[in-house]
């Protein structure tokens, strides 16, 4: 349900802000005694008490107090192969001075580039990649948390890099100016997101006084700009920020590995002691950000093709309130979905298709802001009032009637049962919620463990003080739109150029709830999926093979069944496959599936919703020939819950409103495709497009649309029981005899005829003939200013382990450098990294995305001269370096799987797919165990290289901003893309009309060896241009300057390289100047390519 997901992060909402541990000020009275390390004989303070813990969780864990006033949480689990560390400091973005907004980050940013004891920049990037890690950081408003995930082996090697961040950090001045850029390339990477530009909008038309009101990303313009307008030195003020407030008594420090307790203590104590005790380091008296705004209703623009609205409530701190949560009673009322619910009479009146709801937390006890988001349709734009009066009338019913004490039980029973049968997170989340939740002052040191359980115990006060908080006078409204017919959005939004206006709300609205009684609100009656039976019916078998059995293959289905024989915990997973006839195979078909799937969430959102609430899970996906349902949860009712899915679906009605509506939800899906950033547009549906035969292009899609009708949907679910053929799993707390009835329950109920095999629809790969082939694009949003660039290279056969794990492990590799070249030190946009995937029996693909200003004619070219250049590193990896490296993949892929649902998702992809390999992770292990440096160097050559590939197969995408000229197919056919790369450069540093044929010319006439001899003549060219200042070359950049030299590069290697077409057809597309094929339709590109007979799993 949660849609606000970067929230998490960002603002530290509910699961993380109402949970902040004692200030262990008070330690020896609240059972912390003095002791030693084992090792070093170093003091620190332990706490004795009794840690309250699942009886699902065998870790061991202890609760530690430095010298310094540092807490730190320690973790041992002896079965993990993988390590993590975190540390949060309780200081954010409400430190940053008002003339400064987004220091904070800033800082965030800075520690990463080097300390005293590890001065290299980039070190400690490195030394992750070299053990397979991953790292981050995020500020919020009171707090920056950074962490690492890194295999057993590194982990006290990188703790003792991670702890000079906050020890002797360098914050180099020769990086001060890169990462201003860096975080003005983050800043104008989110400024088309809708999320960000409302909240934004929430913060800055809050409290002036307050910090919640600034900028805390930052941009160049509040911190290199403001700092030069008062005259201020930006790193000094760096270095203010960081001794004033980074103090070990506000750090909390979170570690978990496969040692002894002693081990990770010592290395605690060791390693962060040397942190500087400065006392509590920021506190004020905040007040309420919407003490001045309440009664108010702000207008403000998207860019998407959506309709929101946003009410927020003002609220006291809840962190005295973490055991009963009052604000989770609440929000399980207000997301309900059964019959007699807000969002069932909404979507009944189409006014609405969900609601969300969040709140924000700090850890400062200041305040809370209690958020609940809607997303309209438009006849619910139009009719905001009327929904505002229905939110307000059903809020009136929930705060009227009361606890209901039989509805806190139901959440209480579900969220006992999952804290019971304790499911191990990830090692780094683990980690971060033990970091950042131990800054609550409130919190019992008993309950330290208690972050999985969100509820501890009813308090009936608790819930009735929080409900007196909604009321109409207590809040305002936030609405969202591309367009407000009638009304003027006269005011800019400082940061993200948003257009707004600010009204005062009708008295209707502010002075008495809503009309409640026309409205049929009613409050949940007893859930019929609580589970009653929580037996377990397997027993723990360690070396057990993780591999299904095949109980029943027919010509109507195939059943395969695993007990769960890891984890004794009373949950399950059943997953069913309907492949069923379907005559044709065309884009309106893919549009059908599309809506169905919405359709048939809509119209079962109420049996899904308390299917949600008693802890069980349910999707169901339609696509050209198939049907996929999963359910997972407690085992008692998921048959129960599958059965009812599969009826309702096969006894389907279209109705002609709930159509509609879901047309203008898909409809507005497609056109939201366009707003997305430009490398998640290359890495989502177009990479889809380009490697699948039953993928089309978007805009398709959306013309398509306009054609579906009713009974083209009808005949749809009409075919699916005609012939079919089930695929089967039933995981987890079953015996054999309950996943033959299972089977049994519904073949009967799809009662279809067999459907032959060479009758179902597979969903191949296309098999890229090689070639190095360009497709340019135009993003549709003109307000973007980034373009981006994907170069995607067709290496090894995904069915082969070996190629599998070189391909990875070539990935993990060039990562970093990649990121360091590009991104730190070109400081070519926020977004650079390096990726791998494959298709089930298809091509394994190798890709480097970059997002920038700059044009994608030159990020193609950084990207091509990497590729080029990268070779050497390769050669210089040490024999013992691959050897960590793959020792850290084993170790991955040999992590013990969290759960039944874990489990279960990786032994179907093989049955989805028809391959039935189970043992994939250990064929790769099995490869690692002896890969050698000459295995990638060679595999670098034989599909990387483009000097010495055979079968060359690389396809550069595009997507230009509208702020950058976009190249014409004739430009493309005339001139190498370095030189289009040098001609937008020049534009970009304002040297415009220069012919591109003169740079041509420079670039033939002269070499590689005489660079200022060329840029001499540039310089001449741009001043002779009557828009040209008379000092040319001071105006060039030096981004220019780097262009003309690949410019020149390009000239010399590409005459020696012959293009690398494969196929008749290839060789008919145009062809550019450095032997690069044009592909100018996408589709009648793959038509021509041949295709992988196996399926793609979903």
């Amino acid at each position: 349900m949660q849609k606000h997901l970067w929230l998490w992060i960002l603002v530290v909402a509910a699961t993380i802000g109402i949970y902040r541990y004692s200030d262990l000020q008070q330690s020896q009275a609240s059972g912390f005694v003095a002791r030693k390390t084992a090792l070093k004989q170093l003091p620190y303070l332990e706490f004795t008490g009794n840690l309250e813990k699942s009886a699902g969780d065998q870790r061991q864990h202890v609760v530690i107090k430095l010298p310094n006033n540092l807490l730190a949480f320690c973790s041992s689990d002896p079965n993990s192969t993988q390590a993590a560390g975190a540390l949060s400091v309780n200081i954010g973005s409400f430190a940053d001075p008002p003339e400064l907004q987004g220091l904070a980050h800033f800082l965030e940013h800075m520690l990463f580039m080097g300390t005293e004891k590890y001065p290299q920049e980039g070190e400690y990037v490195a030394h992750i990649k070299k053990y397979a890690g991953t790292y981050n950081a995020f500020t919020s408003v009171d707090t920056t948390t950074y962490f690492f995930g890194i295999a057993n082996e590194a982990l006290e090697e990188t703790l003792d890099r991670f702890s000079r961040f906050f020890i002797d950090p360098l914050l180099p001045s020769d990086s001060v100016d890169r990462e201003l850029h860096a975080v003005d390339s983050e800043h104008k990477g989110n400024l088309q997101n809708d999320m960000r530009r409302e909240f934004q909008i929430q913060r800055t038309l809050s409290n002036q006084s307050h910090p919640f009101s600034y900028y805390s990303g930052g941009n160049l313009k509040t911190l290199r700009d403001s700092a030069q307008q008062l005259g201020w030195d930006i790193r000094e003020k760096l270095l203010w920020f960081y001794n004033e407030y980074y103090s070990a008594d506000v750090m909390k420090l979170s570690i978990i590995g496969n040692y002894s307790i002693d081990e990770l203590v010592e290395w605690a104590v060791d390693k962060f002691s040397a942190i500087e005790s400065k006392g509590k380091a920021w506190s004020q008296e905040l007040g309420h950000p919407l003490s001045t705004q309440l009664g108010k209703l702000i207008r403000y623009q998207m860019l998407g093709d959506a309709y929101q609205m946003t009410l927020e409530f003002a609220l006291p701190e809840l962190n005295s309130m973490y055991r009963s949560r009052p604000d989770l009673y609440v929000q399980r009322l207000l997301e309900r979905r059964t019959s007699g619910s807000l969002l069932h009479f909404l979507r009944a009146k189409q006014w609405a298709v969900d609601i969300d709801t969040y709140s924000l937390s700090t850890g400062w006890d200041s305040f809370n802001i209690f958020y609940i988001s809607i997303s309209l349709t438009p006849n619910g734009f139009e009719q905001y009032e009327a929904v505002l009066q229905a939110v307000l009338g059903y809020l009136e019913v929930v705060v009227s009637a009361g606890p209901l004490q039989h509805l806190y039980e139901e959440m209480k029973a579900i969220n006992d049962l999952e804290y019971r049968f304790y499911t191990y997170p990830r090692a780094t989340r683990w980690v971060l919620q033990r970091s950042m939740g131990s800054h609550n002052q409130h919190i019992a040191p008993r309950d330290l463990l208690l972050l999985e359980k969100k509820t501890i115990e009813f308090n009936h006060s608790d819930i009735l003080e929080f409900m007196t908080y909604f009321h109409p006078q207590n809040y305002r409204v936030s609405i969202g739109a591309q367009h407000f017919p009638d009304v003027e959005l006269s005011e800019i939004e400082p940061h993200y150029g948003t257009p707004y206006r600010v009204d005062s709300l009708p008295s209707t609205l502010v002075n008495k709830f809503g009309l409640q009684k026309t409205c049929n609100f009613s409050l949940p009656k007893p859930n019929k999926y609580i589970p009653e039976d929580v037996h377990v019916v397997g027993k723990i078998q360690p070396n057990s093979a993780s591999k299904p059995t095949l109980l029943q293959k027919t010509d109507s289905h195939e059943l395969w069944f695993k007990q769960d024989d890891q984890f004794a915990q009373p949950y399950g997973y059943i997953r069913v496959k309907l492949a069923f006839a379907q005559p044709e195979k065309l884009p309106i078909d893919s549009v059908a599936a599309e809506l169905l799937t919405s359709y048939l969430e809509d119209v079962m959102q109420s049996e899904l919703g308390d299917a949600e609430l008693a802890g069980l899970d349910a999707s169901v996906s339609v696509k050209i020939g198939h049907v996929n349902i999963k359910v997972t949860g407690f085992s008692a009712k998921l048959s129960v819950l599958l059965e009812t899915i599969l009826y309702k679906l096969k006894t389907l009605v279209i109705d002609d409103s709930v159509f509609q509506d879901n047309v203008i939800q898909l409809n507005q899906t497609y056109q939201n495709e366009h707003y997305k950033q430009p490398f998640r547009q290359l890495k989502g549906r177009q990479l889809e497009y380009i490697s699948r035969e039953l993928s089309w292009h978007v805009d398709t899609l959306e013309e398509q649309l306009s054609f579906l009708t009713i009974d083209k949907l009808q005949s749809l679910v009409d075919l699916m029981f005609n012939r079919a053929f089930a695929k089967i799993l039933v995981s987890g707390n079953f015996e054999e005899v309950d996943a033959i009835s299972i089977s049994s329950k519904l073949q009967s109920i799809i009662g279809a005829q067999p459907l032959a095999e060479d009758k179902q629809i597979t969903n191949r790969v296309v098999d890229i003939e090689p070639g190095h082939f360009i497709h340019a694009a135009k993003l549709t949003d003109t307000s973007f200013v980034n373009g981006a660039v994907s170069t995607v290279i067709f290496c090894g056969k995904e069915n082969s382990a070996y190629d599998r794990v070189v391909v990875d492990m070539l990935e993990q590799i060039i990562d970093d450098p990649l990121f360091d070249e590009l991104r730190t030190k070109e400081q070519l946009g926020y977004v650079v990294h390096a990726a791998s995937r494959g298709y089930s029996n298809g091509r394994l693909l190798l890709y480097m995305v970059a997002q920038s200003e700059v044009s994608p004619a030159y990020l193609t070219e950084r990207i091509d001269r990497f590729i080029r250049d990268i070779r050497q590193h390769l050669l210089d990896y040490s024999d013992r370096d691959i050897a960590s490296l793959a020792q850290s993949m084993i170790n991955a892929r040999s992590e013990r799987l969290k759960s039944i649902v874990q489990e279960a998702a990786r032994l179907w992809k093989p049955i989805d797919s028809g391959t039935y390999k189970f043992d994939k992770n250990a064929q790769e292990i099995l490869q690692l165990q002896s890969i050698k440096k000459q295995d990638l160097v060679h595999a670098w050559d034989m599909y990387v290289n483009p000097g010495t590939a055979v079968n060359y197969t690389r396809i550069d995408m595009q997507l230009w901003s509208t702020k950058t000229r976009f190249p014409t197919l004739d430009e493309l056919k005339s001139y190498p893309v370095s030189i289009i790369s040098l001609s937008r450069c020049l534009e970009k540093d304002g040297i415009m009309g220069v012919g591109i044929d003169g740079l041509s010319r420079i670039v033939q006439d002269f070499s590689t060896d005489d660079i200022d001899g060329a840029f001499a003549e540039l310089s001449n060219l741009a001043s002779s241009m009557q828009n040209a200042t008379t000092d040319a070359a001071a105006t060039l950049s030096d981004r220019t300057k780097t262009a003309l030299k690949m410019a020149l590069d390009a000239q010399a290697t590409n005459n020696s390289l012959p293009s690398k077409d494969g196929s008749a057809f290839a060789k008919q597309l145009p062809l550019t100047p450095d032997n690069r094929r044009i592909i100018e339709d996408i589709s009648a590109f793959k038509t021509n390519q041949p295709f992988y007979s196996q399926p793609i799993p979903e």
